[in-house]
């Protein structure tokens, strides 16, 4: 079995007149690329690990060094890794001094006995093993986030930041990052990371760094990673409803689509997207936004990278084989 990885730079808006593909392009295939060298030395859960770190250091999506402040204009970050092997995950949410927070997560899950730590007391852990740093947002968003906020905080009904797709309605790009990978021992892996949602109140934490919704890892199954309003994602629980649909033998992109066919029943469109790979290596993409943001490779596949929009996603086989699309 040959070793694979999937990525995604968020399901969101992704409006041709204005996203910003010329970056996210190159910063999905670098993200593959880390990927495959960290797999080819070690596992999964590395290649997952350094995937997302490319994507966090980046500065293209709302993760890490792209992420986009909170209501009082702080950085605040979730990022969530599990290991489909030994069921073990670690997670970190509401930090605000840790440029990769992925990196803080498998600290989690490899050296302590906890599922989930956040605030202060992720901060700590992270100036204990070196993975602290001073994160502040670039002057582009703080100058869309200043006019936003203003009008945000103007209006009646706070709800309409729902609107967002992650770093405000110009920008269009992406949303919450996120990676899934098969090494070649048939070992899966997945991790979240994320800034969370634009102008959300300080301390909140979406689907991204939960176990099942944001992200999830099964042996024998597969793995998944979402992107989306975390509030829906997590009431659905769209990661481990995939996966067990995979364990099952649903094939990934069968599992991808039914999933969030029934998440899009009960919470309606443009509200999330997810990625999986199943226990044949076969990747799997179904979103309810306007697009979303992905990348490929494996042992036998040079690294691809696209935007799929909804009318693209049945051509989404050929271009994981180097085909149109």
């Amino acid at each position: 079995m040959k070793g694979r990885i999937l990525v995604h730079g968020g399901a969101g808006a992704w409006k041709d007149e204005v996203v910003r593909e010329g970056e996210a392009i190159p910063a999905l295939c670098q993200a593959v690329g880390e990927g495959l060298a960290a797999m080819a030395g070690g596992s999964a859960v590395d290649a997952v690990v350094e995937a997302l770190a490319s994507l966090e250091e980046s500065g293209v999506f709302n993760a890490g060094k792209g992420a986009y402040p909170n209501l009082d204009g702080k950085i605040e970050l979730d990022a969530g890794l599990m290991d489909g092997t030994t069921i073990r995950a670690g997670a970190v949410a509401a930090v605000r001094s840790v440029p990769h927070p992925i990196r803080l997560a498998r600290v989690v899950m490899d050296r302590t006995e906890n599922v989930l730590i956040s605030g202060e007391g992720a901060d700590r852990l992270a100036r204990r093993f070196g993975l602290a740093g001073e994160l502040l947002p670039g002057d582009r968003c703080l100058r869309e986030f200043d006019s936003k906020r203003k009008e945000y905080l103007r209006a009646g009904d706070h709800r309409w930041v729902r609107e967002l797709p992650g770093r405000g309605q110009e920008t269009g790009e992406g949303d919450t990052v996120g990676a899934v990978a098969m090494d070649g021992g048939g070992r899966f892996a997945a991790g979240t990371t994320t800034g969370g949602l634009a102008f959300k109140i300080p301390g909140r934490v979406g689907d991204s760094p939960i176990v099942g919704h944001g992200y999830y890892a099964m042996r024998d199954a597969g793995a998944a990673s979402t992107s989306g309003f975390g509030e829906v994602i997590s009431r659905y629980g769209l990661s481990l409803r995939a996966v067990l649909r995979m364990s099952e033998g649903a094939p990934a992109q069968e599992a991808a689509k039914e999933e969030i066919a029934g998440l899009t029943a009960l919470f309606g469109t443009d509200t999330a997207g997810i990625i999986l790979l199943d226990r044949n290596g076969s990747p799997g993409v179904s979103f309810n936004t306007g697009g979303m943001a992905v990348g490929f490779g494996g042992e036998e596949i040079i690294p691809r990278a696209k935007i799929l929009r909804k009318e693209e996603t049945k051509e989404f086989p050929g271009f994981l084989r180097g085909g149109p699309g």
